[in-house]
């Protein structure tokens, strides 16, 4: 198979299989780097949100403890009995839970509000600009609140004194409550680019996330969580994005964190884009090489083999054309000039046998078989003895057309109308002298007018009579036809005398290429080297057996080369 290629297709396929691996290994090498940077990020969002998460609980367990340590607070405890109290003492004591609620506010990293009701007297402390009502129910744990206004929500949590005071009357209850709007600032904080985004999400609730964040990107984050805690990749708009979450088992929320990984990749795509755009590079240089390599050696040496494979088959009028600033120019410039030369003396030696064969051929015109005439004017004495005039004026007439085309030297070269009327001429002759004989000639009317060497067919004619259909006892018959080919006429002979067995044919079909000098009038080779010379190609005579029992002689010549 890489035999058949050229020089340049096997040069390019060279260049791919060396560049080809070096391309998948640096491919694979960077997709392992891609999935290693990928975990390695996935690993340390996962740490990172844990601990945001950490404190988050712990900010709210700190808030927690802070209330727990209120509800058994001395002055907590004296606001049961704050009616024993004088109004001057119940305001001062009031006064002093109230600055140690303030005082915690300021404190803490969360924004929140603590209140304290007292059921008993429908009264509270708290932090809030207005006093809220006192909740109908209490809750242990963070809940979550939702408001008209989304910036308004929050989370809470409840703690009454005394704690196993399962009743809502005859006792304080401590209210945290700790706003969604903190909880966003805090957020913020976890962002760390311009890129990744972070907000906090529940099933029930939906997401508490800054105003900037996109809120269908979070929801197609949400729909593919699976799991307290974990990472993903998630497509959005086209963009691939890195996302990690993690569960706070205090808010029972889920807090997530997002990057474009595509951003986050930047620099090994780009070091992949260069990698690429190298192989790339390398590929045309080589490919451009190739072809130089191609244009510049290749081609010549091929125009060299191709001109020694013409000058192999007898074609000496090649020639090899080469630039004057290409390496070959002197190589090519002696070939030719060698072919020259060799063209110059096959042409002395063949013009040379042209004359000896012509010279040879217009003596064979010029001879008078002996016999053929004998028989001939012994017909005309028998039927002028008889007194059958029309007979003899008949043979009279055909044997002068005969005899005057075949003893006409001067031209070389004739048409086909007059050699196929030389033929019927002849075939008139015998059918005289021998009754049993029936020809029939079927040549196409638009080739009478081809010019044709003279004394192709008759000898083809003779010899099917001479050799084919004399000893025929009975009917005998020669039929005579002609066609056009793409490139080539076609003459067609055939009898149906006693024929050849295959290997007599075999045996004249070697005799026909025997380069000897013609001897004698042997027709069927001398016609056959005369139409090879002449024509050249596939030219010549090729023998079969006829439909009609006896030989099929075509004569093939081809129509592009006529001397």
């Amino acid at each position: 198979m890489m035999s058949r290629l050229t020089l340049f297709q096997k040069a390019v396929i060279i260049l791919l299989l060396l560049l080809l691996p070096t391309a998948l290994i640096y491919s694979y090498s960077n997709y392992v780097t891609e999935q290693v940077i990928i975990e390695d990020i996935h690993s340390r969002n996962v740490n990172r949100l844990e601990v945001s998460v950490n404190q988050f609980e712990s900010d709210l367990d700190q808030i927690s403890q802070f209330i727990v340590a209120l509800s058994i607070d001395s002055d907590i405890s004296s606001l049961r009995n704050i009616d024993l109290y004088s109004p001057f003492e119940a305001v001062a004591l009031k006064e002093d839970v109230s600055e140690k609620l303030r005082t915690y506010q300021q404190l803490s990293k969360l924004l929140v509000d603590v209140t304290i009701y007292m059921p008993n007297n429908d009264s509270a402390i708290t932090t809030m600009p207005n006093f809220p009502d006192i909740p109908e129910n209490l809750s242990n744990s963070w809940r979550y609140i939702e408001s008209n206004n989304r910036e308004h929500d929050y989370f809470i949590r409840h703690v009454r004194y005394p704690i196993n005071n399962m009743v809502i009357g005859n006792e304080v209850i401590i209210e945290a409550r700790v706003y969604a709007q903190s909880l966003r600032e805090h957020l913020d904080e976890l962002v760390t680019t311009n890129e990744n985004e972070a907000f906090l999400f529940h099933n029930d609730f939906g997401t508490i996330a800054p105003e900037r964040t996109n809120s269908t990107l979070t929801e197609s984050i949400n729909h593919q969580l699976q799991g307290s805690s974990g990472t993903l990749n998630v497509h959005h708009n086209g963009v691939q994005y890195l996302v990690s979450y993690v569960e706070s088992e205090a808010l029972d929320w889920v807090l997530i964190d997002f990057f474009p990984l595509d951003e986050l990749l930047k620099p090994v795509y780009t070091s992949r884009y260069l990698l690429y755009t190298s192989v790339v590079l390398m590929i045309l240089f080589g490919v451009i090489s190739g072809w130089l390599l191609y244009k510049k050696i290749h081609i010549p040496i091929r125009d060299l083999s191709h001109a020694v494979h013409k000058i192999k088959q007898a074609d000496y009028s090649v020639r090899i054309t080469a630039e004057h600033n290409n390496e070959f120019y002197k190589l090519t410039r002696g070939f030719n000039e060698m072919a020259q030369q060799i063209q110059t003396l096959i042409e002395q030696v063949y013009e040379e046998k042209i004359r000896s064969q012509d010279a040879f051929l217009k003596l064979m015109q010029a001879q008078i078989n002996p016999h053929f005439l004998y028989n001939c004017l012994f017909y005309i004495k028998n039927m002028a003895k008889v007194q059958q005039t029309e007979a003899v004026e008949k043979m009279a007439l055909h044997l002068g057309h005969y005899f005057r085309y075949r003893t006409r030297v001067e031209d070389e070269k004739t048409t086909l109308l007059e050699e196929i009327e030389l033929v019927e001429h002849f075939l008139s002759i015998h059918a005289l002298r021998k009754k049993s004989l029936t020809y029939l000639i079927s040549v196409p009317r638009e080739l009478y007018a081809i010019e044709i060497p003279r004394l192709l067919i008759q000898p083809i004619v003779e010899n099917a009579i001479v050799h084919g259909i004399d000893s025929v006892i009975g009917k005998s018959y020669i039929h005579i036809s002609g066609k056009v080919n793409q490139n080539s006429y076609v003459i067609i002979v055939e009898d149906n005398g006693i024929g050849l067995s295959d290997i007599e044919m075999n045996n004249l079909t070697i005799k026909l290429e025997d380069d000897e000098v013609l001897k004698d009038s042997y027709g069927l080779r001398n016609v056959h080297q005369r139409l090879q010379k002449k024509y050249g190609g596939e030219s010549g005579i090729y023998l079969s057996k006829s439909e009609h029992g006896g030989l099929k002689v075509k004569l093939i010549w081809h129509i592009a080369r006529i001397d």
